[in-house]
């Protein structure tokens, strides 16, 4: 039947017929078509929404391994505050609740690492932190800064004890018998390797710092359950380094002095 024959053929069926009996009909008639239509107008309406009320991101951090997803919530909030950060124009981002397992590596596993590299790449993550193992192989990748570029001469002698280094001649190593993991990244998860002993390597690069009994991550239940310690790296493509170097400030427990 053309549209136009079908219109008509309703009109007949609604002559006579009250608004309460008219409006039953077309709920009976076109209920599937409206649910529809209201569905895509919510659906379009909540995307145009998040869109237009976005906020520019002032800082985002990932904790691997760190089982704080139940505070993620307050760490946000008051690390803002110690940094200034107004949360109702700018979003400051803490993910607590992400893990890797390279025991028993899943397609989740694979996932965490996909989107943490591809936000590294896209300049959206400026600080990484991690129990050894995850730490290590990001660093593998070349997911850090050299902290010898990055901090200044007193923040260099008050970390240094705490430093966490990768060899450079492995970074460097073009030879075939070079081990490199399926991603692409240098293997260094050699456990005879000692990431705190720069006298052992060739070319040690400071990249991360340990955070041994860190009250900061103990008050947000972070890395509570594992009992290990984590190590904080600056990533590469940061744009907010002074906000990252805040957020290593905030964890030790030090003042904000502008």
């Amino acid at each position: 039947m053309a549209m136009h024959d079908e219109i008509k053929e309703q009109q007949k069926k609604l002559k006579g017929k009250t608004f309460r009996e008219k409006l039953g009909y077309f709920w009976d008639y076109y209920k599937v078509h409206t649910l529809v239509a209201v569905a895509v107008l919510i659906v379009g309406g909540g995307l145009i929404h998040d869109i237009v009320t976005a906020k520019e991101e002032a800082f985002s951090a990932t904790l691997l391994n760190a089982y704080g997803g139940n505070m993620q919530h307050e760490f946000q909030d008051a690390f803002a505050e110690y940094a200034g950060i107004d949360t109702e124009i700018y979003d400051c981002y803490i993910d607590t609740s992400s893990t890797l397992n390279y025991n028993m590596t899943s397609e989740a596993d694979l996932a965490i690492f996909q989107r943490t590299v591809a936000m590294a790449q896209t300049g959206g993550l400026d600080v990484l932190a991690g129990d050894l193992m995850p730490f290590t192989h990001m660093a593998g990748t070349g997911m850090f800064l050299d902290l010898r570029e990055v901090l200044t001469g007193e923040e260099y002698a008050r970390y240094e004890p705490y430093f966490y280094y990768l060899d450079g001649a492995l970074l460097e190593d073009s030879d075939e018998d070079a081990s490199y993991e399926s991603d692409g990244s240098m293997d260094f998860l050699d456990t005879g390797i000692d990431h705190t002993d720069p006298s052992s390597m060739e070319n040690p690069i400071p990249v991360g710092i340990y955070l041994p009994d860190n009250q900061k991550l103990k008050e947000y239940s972070c890395y509570a359950l594992s009992g290990e310690t984590p190590v904080l790296g600056f990533v590469y493509s940061t744009t907010r380094l002074d906000t990252a170097k805040l957020f290593l400030s905030y964890l030790m427990g030090e003042p904000n002095t502008p």
